[in-house]
């Protein structure tokens, strides 16, 4: 056997040893009966994203049941085991760099905890990107992230004091410029 033929051997043995891996942990199932349990996590890691400031944050729109109605309803597969598994991951995060649950963190630690899992679940870029989203689903951080802002931004809280809301729209102009200072328009 020469040298080729051995380093090939090696090569293609450790790609189907991570191809099974990968495989099994797509097609293993998420449990989401304990998703309730974690109502009070998604509500603060949500509150990360969208906090309250002089606006209602994600919280007072209780964006944490559409989050976990979406999770449930909407969510592929793939994409509802990611987030499970980045719940745990929180928690055993926090338990580990700092001793504590997430809940019971400072401000700063929460920030520092969240900016870790964003920066972990940013996704590549280009064909990459898109082959990893195909075959593995969304992201941890990407999911809550986008759920965040859509429980938000289609809440009664989030459209009428985060957001311009127009209760009788007039007619429809597409480009209206904002004044400075103004929010932006929610519907």
């Amino acid at each position: 056997m020469n040298r080729r033929k051995a380093i090939a051997g090696i090569v293609l043995f450790g790609g189907a040893v991570y191809a099974g891996v990968r495989g099994l942990r797509l097609f293993s199932t998420a449990d989401l009966s304990q998703l309730p349990g974690h109502r009070a996590l998604i509500a603060e890691l949500a509150e990360m994203i969208i906090p309250r400031t002089d606006t209602p944050g994600a919280k007072d729109a209780v964006a944490e049941d559409f989050i976990i109605t979406m999770i449930k309803d909407c969510t592929p597969r793939k994409s509802q085991y990611n987030f499970m598994q980045g719940l745990s991951d929180v928690t055993a995060y926090t338990r580990r760099h700092y001793g504590c649950t997430f809940m019971e963190c400072t401000q700063e630690q929460r920030t520092e905890v969240t900016a870790h899992f964003e920066e972990r679940d940013r996704p590549f870029s280009g064909l990459a990107g898109k082959v990893s989203r195909k075959l593995s689903g969304d992201a941890f951080f990407q999911t809550l992230k986008r759920y965040t802002i859509q429980g938000y931004c289609t809440s009664k809280q989030g459209a009428t004091k985060g957001l311009a809301y127009d209760y009788v729209p007039g007619a429809f102009r597409g480009c209206v410029p904002l004044q400075p200072g103004q929010k932006c328009w929610a519907t």
